[in-house]
């Protein structure tokens, strides 16, 4: 049965964004079930610490430093995944970023537009045209591209930046569409609430720890793991009839849509009872009706 064994046993797997947070736990548990693993991230240090990683779990590991958002860092990838290797059987685009554009969007520009362009679609692009021959020739393949649930969702300030993964999703139903004839999988996660390296707000102070449950369902921050997990699903045989969709890693985020969690209730009106319903003085403080 597809899930008795390592999941990924014998499989070469790349993972771009692989020193990050998320891309670096996608490594390891890649690894942990059998897989080879190329770690690819423009970080130097953390690519190294993520290598001897998977190496320590018995795996080979190659780590490639670049900036994926060039045409040449995406080739040097691909010759050293055919120098090393000589295929790839699972591919995890894990390098995206909102880049800190943020702001009215008729005062965007578009020297940010494409610079959101290449760091959050135009290297899927990149990757996905150039591991598909193969893996239609093998007859077996599995792609997992990160989009965001700010993608599905408003994100207000944000505009540039969610249409981009929205094309992501856009992207990943039509590739698995035209490929999964060929033994090809191609699925999207959408992440919200996972600590990362460039989201500022995770590291908030101690103070703040119990708004966590008001804004998400599941009532923590996810880890790595908790989405690696996923990727580790789908880049196996236990997701080969999940095809062409984006599952939501998020915590609840995106289903609970407006509503919040209180300490007495839910509300979809947080600014005007929220946390403050263990302070009845609070109430004192809130502004005039507007009727």
């Amino acid at each position: 049965m597809p899930w008795q064994g390592p999941l990924v046993a014998g499989r070469v797997a790349v993972v771009t964004g692989g020193a990050g947070a998320i891309g670096r736990a996608s490594c390891l548990a890649l690894a942990e079930h059998g897989a080879d693993v190329v770690v690819a991230d423009i970080d130097e240090e953390r690519t190294g610490q993520v290598v001897a990683e998977v190496g320590g779990l018995g795996r080979r590991a190659v780590g490639v430093v670049a900036d994926l958002t060039t045409k040449e860092a995406v080739a040097t990838l691909m010759d050293t995944v055919d120098r090393e290797f000589g295929r790839v059987d699972i591919l995890v685009n894990g390098v995206g970023e909102h880049l800190g554009v943020s702001g009215r969007f008729e005062d965007s520009t578009e020297d940010e537009w494409e610079a959101l362009y290449r760091v959050n679609l135009l290297h899927v692009l990149r990757t996905c045209k150039a591991v598909i021959p193969g893996m239609r020739q093998r007859g077996w393949g599995r792609i997992v591209n990160f989009s965001s649930v700010e993608g599905i969702r408003s994100a207000p300030m944000l505009g540039a930046y969610t249409a981009f993964k929205g094309a992501v999703d856009s992207l990943t139903k039509s590739i698995a569409v035209d490929v999964a004839g060929s033994g090809i999988n191609c699925n999207a996660i959408a992440v919200d609430k996972t600590r990362a390296h460039q989201v500022d707000f995770y590291r908030a102070t101690a103070e703040y720890d119990f708004m966590v449950p008001v804004w998400i369902p599941a009532g923590r921050y996810a880890e790595g793991a908790d989405v690696a997990a996923v990727v580790l699903f789908l880049a196996s045989e236990m997701g080969r009839w999940v095809v062409g969709h984006t599952v939501v890693a998020d915590g609840g985020t995106l289903a609970a849509g407006g509503w919040y969690r209180t300490p007495n209730r839910f509300t979809n009106s947080p600014l005007l009872v929220q946390w403050l319903e263990d302070d009845p003085e609070a109430n004192t403080r809130r502004p005039p009706p507007l009727r």
